[in-house]
């Protein structure tokens, strides 16, 4: 090990101990995110390659959850979408030990250079028609992604943004069911709230559970709409099709970087991707151990 990540690595058991001996103060405190969550199947294949998570995991019902309980506990970590962060300090994470470390702005989540960034999506079992299309072609307008913005998360490059077109002025007097998400409840019902504000007429009606839920919800013909943090699976891709005889129509709505919270009193400056999944398999269980989690 180099003398810098030595250094480091004994900062941070340092710091969450108080002293070298107290190793019940070292070990690492692991938050997550409960089964049925985007954000817990996408951490899953993107962090752990598919690795079963370790045993400690303290899993939690949402990202506000997550994050409440990393900013009560110093010696805490825990991951979950980017617009919850309040509280706790996230942390640059790298590709790789040679990689530098990359923070979730903006600009790096775009760019696709923070290392797990991701996509939030809307689908639908078919093309969106009258003022669920026009629900949708208003979440993708400029006014749509400022609402995202405001709320914390990342709009779409304007590129991305032509995916469905409004059909001309709405009409059509309908509720609207979106079910999904725990990660973009907030941002759906801010996209709600403004859109009846803006067209009175239509309801439209968001609720929580996970992205599992809400792809459940859309099989079995239970929601006009799902939010997810994640793609479908081909199995879940399979079930619409047989179900409606068509594909699901996959929408982008808005970007995120899949964020790393520690305690606002934890001096780590960086985390790589093999830390990561070292730590939430289970291989790494103290902070004194992290400086040779990848090796």
């Amino acid at each position: 090990m180099t003398m810098k990540p030595l250094v480091a690595t004994l900062a941070v058991a340092l710091l969450l101990s108080g002293c070298a001996s107290r190793t019940e103060e070292d070990t690492i405190v692991l938050y997550g995110r409960e089964n049925n969550s985007g954000t817990y199947m996408y951490f899953k294949e993107h962090v752990l390659n598919q690795a079963d998570f370790a045993s400690q995991v303290q899993t939690l019902p949402g990202t506000a959850a997550v994050i409440n309980a990393v900013s009560k506990d110093r010696r805490s970590i825990g991951y979950g979408g980017i617009g919850y962060v309040k509280g706790v300090r996230t942390v640059p994470v790298k590709k790789d030990a040679d990689s530098p470390a990359v923070e979730p702005t903006l600009q790096n989540v775009v760019s696709g250079s923070y290392p797990i960034s991701r996509y939030l999506y809307f689908y639908t079992v078919h093309e969106p028609e009258g003022a669920l299309r026009h629900f949708a072609a208003w979440v993708l307008s400029d006014e749509g992604q400022e609402v995202c913005q405001k709320v914390g998360y990342y709009p779409l490059p304007p590129e991305w943004r032509g995916r469905v077109k409004s059909g001309g002025a709405r009409t059509e007097r309908k509720t609207i069911t979106v079910k999904g998400s725990d990660t973009m409840v907030i941002l759906g019902q801010r996209w709600a709230e403004h859109y009846m504000a803006k067209f009175p007429g239509t309801v439209v009606q968001v609720t929580g559970g996970g992205s599992g839920t809400g792809i459940a919800a859309l099989i079995n013909g239970a929601t006009d709409l799902c939010q997810s943090s994640r793609p479908l699976d081909e199995k879940e891709r399979g079930q619409i099709r047989a179900r409606f005889g068509k594909d699901p129509v996959e929408i982008p709505v808005a970007m995120d970087g899949l964020a790393i919270f520690v305690h606002d009193s934890n001096p780590l400056m960086a985390i790589s991707l093999a830390e990561l999944k070292a730590i939430y398999t289970g291989k790494v269980r103290t902070w004194r151990e992290l400086g040779s989690a990848g090796r």
